[in-house]
């Protein structure tokens, strides 16, 4: 754990898995420090989880919140935090303790959202499954623990939505 309080942080990247909590945990501590917070979603989709954004125009613009003075970054899109990741005083990383439990809460998430189909949602699982094991279309690809190796000095890994609660609470 990091020694310094987190209010001291102006720059604070939250990444990890899909439906574990991260936009969630942005809004919070939005509101706790008064920093305004970004989705790398809002970049990555013209049209939110239906058309995607051209890559170096989403890259480019998402720029522009790096360079600023304080952001909350949420995301998992490797492209969209690669800067964030150095730019950041504090990097948040929510895991899910195996893919079952991820799914199972990607899939209650799925049942409030309106914009949601259920074959989006198979599709999500069927990514995530590559992306966790490394196959297919994720196969060569930089995972996000080899990205954030480097930086492990400014890293909170986060395991439960229960250690996500307690990480707010203590501010």
């Amino acid at each position: 754990m990091l020694s310094k309080n987190i209010t001291n942080f102006k720059r604070i990247l939250i990444v990890g898995d899909s439906g574990r909590g991260k936009s969630t945990l942005a809004v919070s501590l939005s509101k706790k420090l008064k920093i305004k917070y970004y989705s790398t979603d809002d970049f990555y989709w013209k049209i939110k989880f239906t058309i995607p954004n051209d890559k170096h125009v989403s890259i480019k613009n998402i720029s522009k919140i790096y360079k600023q003075e304080s952001w909350i970054v949420e995301g998992s899109t490797r492209s969209l935090i690669k800067e964030g990741i150095d730019k950041s005083d504090i990097i948040i990383h929510l895991v899910y303790p195996n893919l079952l439990s991820q799914f199972w809460y990607l899939f209650l998430r799925n049942l409030t959202r309106k914009n949601e189909k259920l074959i989006n949602l198979l599709r999500l699982y069927r990514h995530l499954f590559y992306k966790r094991y490394k196959i297919g279309p994720q196969k060569d690809k930089v995972g996000l623990e080899e990205m954030l190796e480097p930086f492990k000095d400014k890293i909170v890994k986060l395991k439960s939505f229960g250690e996500i609660n307690n990480f707010v609470d203590i501010l």
